[in-house]
C-alpha cells in the first residue's frame, strides 16, 4: 500500500513538473516534459519544436522561413513526424517536418550556460530523422551538456534543384543552417550557451557538418565553435552533378507529357505532384555546388586554399566502414572492378579517361596482387577507404595545418555495435562497420537495456561518452589525465604524420591511418582541376 501511494505521489510530482515546464520562445510558448537518464538523473525534453514554417503549399521547394506565431501553449512532449522519404516509419512521413528536439540536464529558466551539441543525422541526405526514437539522449544526458537534434528536408524535397532561384539548391542544408540560427537565438532559454556550440553528425550528417565548416560565411555571425565529423567528409561522394537534368527527369516521371526546360514549368509540375509520387520516383539526391552564396565553394579547393572556419575538430572513421555491406557480395560486381580498374577512381574526381585508367591500375595494386574476386577483403578495404577514410584523410591533412584536429579510428568490436554474424567476418578486412560507433553514445531500440551487454561494452560506452563530451566541453577530448581513459593524452594531428588515436579495448596513438600515404600520391598525380572531391 505504501509503495502504491509513493508511486502516486511521484507520478503526481512529475505531472506538476511538466505543467510547470513552459518555455517562452519568440514564436510562442511550449511545454516540455521530464525524463530520466541512464544513471537515474532528471533531464528536460522538448520534442518537435517548430524551427521553421511548414514546407508545404507555396513553401514547397522554397527557402526555410520562420514559423508563424501561435497562441496558447504548444505541447512539445513527443515526436510524431519525420520528413518525407522512402524508409518505413511508425511516425507520420510528411513535408511538415521542420522540427527539432532540445534536451537539457538543467531546468529551463535558470542562469546555466552549458555547452551545446547540435546533431545532424545521417542517411545519405535521403533517409533518417533526428527524432527521439532514432537518437535517444538517455546516455548523453548524464554528461552535463545540452543536446539539439534536428529534422531537415530529404530527397527531392531537400536536394532537387533547377540550379537557380526558382527551386534553390541544397534546401536540406539550408534547413540545417536555419536550425542553427534558431539555436543561436533560443538555446539560452534551455540552459545552453550560444557561444559554446559544437556541430556534429555521422555519415552524410558528418559531410553536412563539413559543409558548414567550409561554408562561404562572408563575415556573418559565428553560429558554432567546434565540430565533430564521424564517418563522412564533404570531400567524399555525396555531391550531385547535373542538378537541372536530374530535376527535369523527375518532372517527366511525374508527367510523361512534360516537355520543357524552363524552371517555372518544372516547379509547376513538382508542386502539383503528391509527396508520395515524388518519393515513388525512386531517385536519390545529393548536395550541389551553387553559383553563388553559402554553398558555392568547391569542397576540395576550399580546403586546399585554407578557406574554411578554423574551429577545433574531432574527426575520424570506423576500422572497416564497408564491412556492413559484406552480405551484399556479388562476384559480378567484383569482376567489373577487376576488368575496369578506372572504376576504382571516384566519379567526382576530375581525370582524363587515360589517366583514370592508369590511376585505377595503380590503385588496385595498393590493395591486392590478385583479383577482387579472389580477394574480397581487398575490395572491402578499398570501398571503406574510397567512401570514408581517404577523403577524410585529405580533409585532415589540409585542415590540421590551420586548426586543432583530433583524429580517431574506432576499432572496438562489441556486441553493442552489432554485426556479429559470421557473414561480417571477411579475411583481410577489419571488423567495425559503418554506424557501429553510434551505439556507444545514442540510445536505440537495441541498446535501451545496457544490462544485456558485456561489461566491456558498457565500459567502452563510458569511455566513448567521456571522450566525446570532453571535446564538446573543452575542445579537447583528454584535457587532463583520467584513469577511465587509461590516462591517455590524445594529441592533435599534424599534416606530416596524420597522428590519430586508435580506440579499442586499449588506446594507442598511431600515425598514417590505413593506406592514405599510398593512395594520396596516385590521386594527386593524375587529378585535374576543378578540385571537388578526393577519394
Amino acid at each position: 500500500m505504501w509503495s502504491t501511494a509513493f508511486m502516486f505521489i511521484l507520478v503526481l510530482t512529475l505531472s506538476f513538473g511538466n505543467d510547470d515546464l513552459i518555455v517562452n520562445l519568440s514564436a510562442g510558448n511550449i511545454r516540455g516534459h521530464i525524463l530520466k537518464t541512464y544513471e537515474g538523473n532528471i533531464y528536460y525534453a522538448f520534442q518537435e519544436i517548430p524551427y521553421a514554417a511548414p514546407a508545404v503549399g507555396e513553401n514547397r521547394f522554397q527557402l526555410p522561413k520562420p514559423p508563424e506565431p501561435w497562441n496558447g501553449i504548444l505541447n512539445t512532449t513527443k515526436n510524431t513526424k519525420v520528413c518525407q522519404q522512402a524508409n518505413k516509419y511508425k511516425l507520420e512521413k510528411t513535408e511538415d517536418c521542420l522540427y527539432l528536439n532540445v534536451y537539457s540536464p538543467v531546468k529551463p529558466g535558470g542562469n546555466d550556460k552549458l555547452p551545446v551539441l547540435f546533431w545532424i543525422h545521417g542517411g545519405g541526405l535521403n533517409w533518417g530523422s533526428g527524432t527521439f526514437d532514432d537518437y535517444g539522449p538517455k546516455y548523453i544526458m548524464d554528461y552535463g551538456i545540452v543536446v539539439v537534434a534536428i529534422n531537415y528536408r530529404l530527397n527531392a524535397f531537400g536536394f532537387a534543384s533547377t540550379d537557380d532561384d526558382v527551386i534553390p539548391g541544397n534546401l536540406g542544408l539550408k534547413d540545417q543552417r536555419f536550425a542553427l540560427e534558431w539555436v543561436n537565438q533560443h538555446i539560452n532559454l534551455f540552459g545552453g550557451d550560444p557561444d559554446h556550440v559544437t556541430i556534429a553528425g555521422e555519415s552524410s550528417g558528418s559531410a553536412a557538418v563539413g559543409l558548414l565548416v567550409m561554408g562561404n560565411w562572408n563575415g556573418e555571425k559565428e553560429l558554432f565553435h567546434a565540430a565533430i565529423q564521424e564517418s563522412g567528409s564533404m570531400i567524399g561522394g555525396t555531391l550531385q552533378k547535373n542538378a537541372k537534368e536530374n530535376i527535369i527527369g523527375l518532372a517527366k516521371y511525374l508527367d510523361p507529357t512534360f516537355d520543357s526546360e524552363e524552371s517555372e514549368d518544372i516547379l509547376k509540375v513538382l508542386k502539383k505532384a503528391s509527396a508520395e509520387d515524388i518519393i515513388k520516383a525512386g531517385r536519390t539526391y545529393g548536395n550541389m555546388i551553387e553559383k553563388t552564396g553559402y554553398y558555392s565553394l568547391l569542397p576540395l579547393q576550399s580546403f586546399m586554399d585554407g578557406n574554411f572556419k578554423k574551429v577545433p575538430m574531432m574527426i575520424g572513421f570506423n576500422s572497416e566502414e564497408w564491412i556492413k555491406y559484406a552480405k551484399n557480395r556479388s562476384n559480378g560486381t567484383l569482376k567489373g572492378f577487376d576488368d575496369n580498374p578506372e572504376l576504382l577512381i571516384h566519379k567526382n574526381l576530375n581525370m582524363s579517361p587515360e589517366n583514370r585508367h592508369m590511376a585505377g591500375r595503380l590503385m588496385k595494386k595498393v590493395y591486392t596482387s590478385t583479383t577482387f574476386v579472389n580477394d574480397f577483403g581487398a575490395y572491402i578495404r578499398w570501398s571503406s577507404d574510397q567512401s570514408f577514410s581517404t577523403p577524410t584523410g585529405k580533409q585532415i591533412e589540409l585542415g590540421c595545418a590551420h586548426a586543432p584536429y583530433f583524429v580517431y579510428q574506432f576499432a572496438y568490436k562489441g556486441d553493442l555495435g552489432g554485426m556479429m554474424d559470421d557473414i561480417y567476418i571477411v579475411p583481410g578486412a577489419e571488423r567495425v562497420g559503418h554506424m557501429e560507433d553510434l551505439h556507444y553514445w545514442w540510445e536505440f531500440l537495441n541498446n535501451s537495456d545496457m544490462n544485456q551487454f558485456p561489461e566491456e561494452d558498457r565500459l567502452m560506452m563510458r569511455r566513448f561518452l567521456t571522450l566525446w563530451t570532453n571535446f564538446i566541453k573543452y575542445y579537447n577530448p583528454t584535457p587532463k589525465a583520467d584513469p577511465l581513459l587509461l590516462n591517455v593524452t590524445w594529441p592533435m594531428s599534424n599534416p606530416d604524420s596524420l597522428t590519430y588515436l586508435n580506440i579499442n579495448s586499449t588506446f594507442e596513438v598511431r600515425e598514417n591511418p590505413r593506406v592514405y600515404r599510398y593512395v594520396k600520391p596516385i590521386i594527386e598525380k593524375y587529378m585535374e582541376p576543378p578540385y571537388v572531391s578526393f577519394g
